[in-house]
């Protein structure tokens, strides 16, 4: 790593961290005043966590602008990952191991949105505690701290949210260069049936505020995407056409470069969709931005194929021999993020469930129990085994 971006990654993490322990070890001294007959006499008057927590909570905000680099520091790793190669190669073995649960880059987020998990804390607290409890009014006091902080650092929050997962899609996913192209926002990814040739098909979808992604999962090791097509959302028009396809949950995608019919697994799953798509094409009708011209920029060998859906579909589907020598060149690659997780369970989320999500708690990806399928609120019922499942840790 250059000692420039080691010397920024540091500086900013390292305060941060240092605080945290700090505050640990304060609560745990508090807390263990509460245990064994031996403290009962005492517990009247330390029985009690506003005081802790009103008094970190103040001293947190002096860390502010540590949090408001950190969208430099993402900027930094990204742009060296891709100029170093061994750097790359670093991150990406330490991105296969067991301790890495999450993309790297992930964890560069938690500080600001452990700021949510202590307003959402003292919020239960202040709800728990009548007005005549003695921690009611330092949890009041550190609710009011927490939640300025929260509504100073929200917009960087949002920006860096959206920088991380398109970093991590373009990580994942073979066939475009720049998915961080300035302005760009992700809204929805997950698994759809495109009606094919051959019949349905699963597909992986990811849309954006600009564009309309659909992949398939790698033929080897690879746990990386193949992207089959890329739809402009500018003139784009969705249409439910169940009775058309005689499919259930079918609908049909009018794009300028071609047509395509796709299936969700359920009518709710289909609802979200098509929602989300007329919510981002209509967004996409009001913005000054040229998104054809990063679509013709970023997408590799797609502009010049032919804009009939069959031959596209043939070639994706039956030149696995052509595909395979170059998926195999790929590197094993990370299966803890949520586009696998939507691959295997038939789902989809969206950037409002991943907000949604961090506010609700911590929002985790695991590796499901290799005995059994592992129940999660988001994905319950689905009875997959051995594949990554979201859980949210209360």
């Amino acid at each position: 790593m250059p000692e420039g971006l080691m010397t920024l990654l540091f500086s900013n993490i390292d305060p941060i961290y240092e605080f945290h322990r700090a505050f640990l070890k304060e609560i745990e001294q508090r807390l263990s005043l509460w245990e064994g007959r031996s403290n009962a006499h005492v517990k009247g008057d330390f029985q009690r966590i506003g005081d802790v927590l009103l008094r970190n909570m103040r001293t947190l905000k002096e860390f502010t602008s540590y949090l408001q680099k950190h969208d430099e520091v993402l900027t930094e790793l990204e742009k060296a990952t891709k100029r170093l190669k061994k750097l790359e190669m670093v991150y990406k073995e330490f991105e296969l191991q067991k301790v890495c649960y999450l993309p790297l880059n992930t964890f560069l987020l938690k500080p600001i949105q452990r700021l949510m998990h202590y307003k959402l804390i003292l919020g239960r607290l202040c709800k728990h505690y009548t007005a005549e409890h003695r921690d009611f009014a330092d949890c009041r006091s550190a609710l009011k701290e927490v939640t300025e902080m929260t509504s100073q650092l929200q917009h960087s929050l949002i920006r860096l949210e959206n920088f991380q997962k398109l970093t991590e899609l373009q990580h994942d996913l073979i066939g475009i260069d720049n998915l961080t192209a300035p302005g760009r926002e992700f809204i929805r990814e997950g698994c759809l049936y495109k009606l094919t040739k051959k019949g349905l098909q699963q597909r992986m979808f990811f849309l954006f505020s600009d564009m309309l992604l659909y992949t398939s999962k790698g033929v080897t090791g690879t746990n990386q995407f193949k992207i089959h097509g890329h739809l402009s959302l500018h003139g784009m028009l969705v249409e439910e056409s169940e009775n058309e396809w005689s499919v259930p949950h079918c609908f049909t995608i009018y794009s300028v470069q071609k047509t395509i019919v796709v299936a969700a697994s359920t009518r709710l799953e289909m609802g979200k969709w098509m929602e989300d798509l007329n919510v981002a094409i209509e967004m996409a009708k009001k913005s000054t931005e040229k998104s054809e011209m990063f679509l013709e920029n970023s997408v590799c060998n797609r502009s010049n194929r032919s804009s009939d859906e069959v031959s596209v579909e043939q070639e994706s589907e039956d030149d696995i021999h052509s595909s395979r020598s170059s998926l195999d060149r790929q590197s094993h690659h990370r299966a803890n993020t949520t586009m696998h997780v939507c691959w295997y369970r038939n789902t989809s989320v969206s950037m409002a469930d991943h907000s949604a999500a961090v506010e609700s708690f911590l929002l985790a990806i695991c590796w499901a129990r290799p005995n059994g399928p592992t129940q999660s609120p988001m994905f319950v019922g689905t009875g997959t085994r051995a594949y990554p499942c979201l859980i949210t840790c209360a």
